[in-house]
């Protein structure tokens, strides 16, 4: 999940998943839905643009705050997600400069249908000037956001592999950020859901 980790953040990690869980409005479990072109913003003056990507969550597990929640139309998540650095390219003034990672990048990546756990909240306007919207959303849908451990991905080669390895995967940050943590311990997505089910997370 490299594709997903550009830089590193500075965040006091949550210990557990359900410590996590009780700190975001919404948990849910599900697929990966496919990729999309994000919101592409102004930087500074004279300076490359700042592009985005989303990646659609269709929600199968509701864990928290996702049912009767207008902005996850369908039971679509929408993630959005930092599409990485620009490739520079003196021949163009900086705000034609395009990203190194394209959607399909992404997409190739993490395909549709890989199992993901997203721990995202609703995110408020940017504060940057939008340059460009990025692909649409269905309506009353809203972009979401997720912290650094927000993102938990399945492998679907590991989980086959049934080699008491573990499948899960953290998309921006290493499950182990926190050391030996409960992070660890589940070793599948089911795992991981019937954890949080456990700790009262269940819709």
């Amino acid at each position: 999940m490299s594709v997903l980790r550009g830089a590193e953040a500075d965040y006091d990690p949550a210990p557990s998943p359900e410590a996590l869980a009780g700190q975001r409005p919404i948990v849910a479990a599900g697929v990966v839905d496919g990729w999309q072109q994000g919101p592409v913003l102004e930087s500074y003056q004279g300076g490359p643009l700042d592009y985005r990507v989303v990646m659609k969550v269709k929600v199968i597990d509701a864990l928290k705050g996702v049912k009767g929640r207008d902005s996850i139309p369908g039971g679509l998540v929408f993630v959005e997600l930092d599409q990485g650095p620009v490739i520079r390219d003196d021949s163009l003034s900086p705000e034609k400069w395009k990203p190194e990672k394209s959607v399909e990048d992404f997409a190739k990546s993490i395909p549709a249908g890989t199992r993901v756990m997203v721990f995202p909240t609703e995110r408020p306007a940017h504060e940057q000037k939008v340059h460009d919207a990025g692909g649409r959303l269905p309506a009353h849908a809203r972009l979401m956001s997720v912290p650094p451990q927000g993102l938990v991905f399945e492998d679907p080669l590991l989980a086959q592999q049934k080699s008491g390895q573990s499948a899960l995967v953290g998309g921006k940050e290493p499950l182990g950020v926190a050391g030996q943590s409960p992070w660890l311990e589940p070793k599948t997505m089911d795992e991981l859901i019937d954890r949080l089910r456990r700790n009262g997370f269940s819709e």
